[in-house]
């Protein structure tokens, strides 16, 4: 079985997400794409970041309708949301299974920095996409060489709709529109119980 693992806060998950998941499903023909949401960065400040359920909610809100699967393995473990420790209880669950990680782009450039980072190298083929230029697309090919990858990764040559959660978080506070950053339903669940709005 092929399966795509998309990790991240999604804090909130918005159209980037959706598009990078379509992207890389249909490219890759994954028989399955699991949606992780991080319960405890092991990189950056969990300051603002909503509780489990309200993202667990706004992804299910998200993917109505679309073959993905959200995975809240993440919740049931104490530790820091290392990308090791889930691959390591996801090989488990779906053994003789091939993974494929995707992350951005400045994540991709920086995956040297990740704990344990060559092991996760062995266990999966790591897909991203260049959201900005060119120069953003030679700076991945360049690390995928460094990393010793270069021929077993995956770079989307499809556009990418380039939008953040952080970038969301600030409009909301500011009272901006996001209405087409988000899907409809996760919009509205956002402002029904004003989140993000201190």
């Amino acid at each position: 079985m092929r399966i795509g693992i998309f990790g991240g806060a999604f804090n909130p998950v918005h159209n980037g997400h959706l598009n990078l998941a379509e992207t890389f499903f249909e490219d890759l023909s994954f028989d399955k794409l699991l949606l992780i949401p991080t319960a405890k960065p092991p990189h950056k400040s969990d300051e603002g970041l909503l509780s489990g359920q309200d993202r667990v909610n706004m992804l299910r809100l998200a993917i109505e309708n679309k073959p993905y699967e959200i995975s809240t393995i993440e919740f049931e473990r104490k530790d820091k949301s290392y990308t090791y420790n889930t691959l390591l209880e996801l090989k488990k669950l779906y053994a003789d299974s091939e993974f494929f990680l995707i992350i951005g782009a400045d994540q991709f450039v920086n995956f040297d920095k990740w704990y344990r980072y060559e092991d996760i190298l062995n266990m999966v083929t790591l897909c991203t996409s260049a959201r900005e230029n060119e120069e953003e697309r030679q700076l991945i090919i360049n690390s995928a060489q460094r990393l010793g990858i270069f021929d077993s990764f995956y770079i989307s040559s499809r556009p990418v709709l380039k939008v953040s959660s952080s970038e969301i978080r600030i409009k909301i506070k500011n009272g901006s529109d996001v209405s087409k950053l988000l899907p409809k339903k996760v919009s509205d669940y956002i402002f029904e119980k004003g989140l993000y709005c201190v």
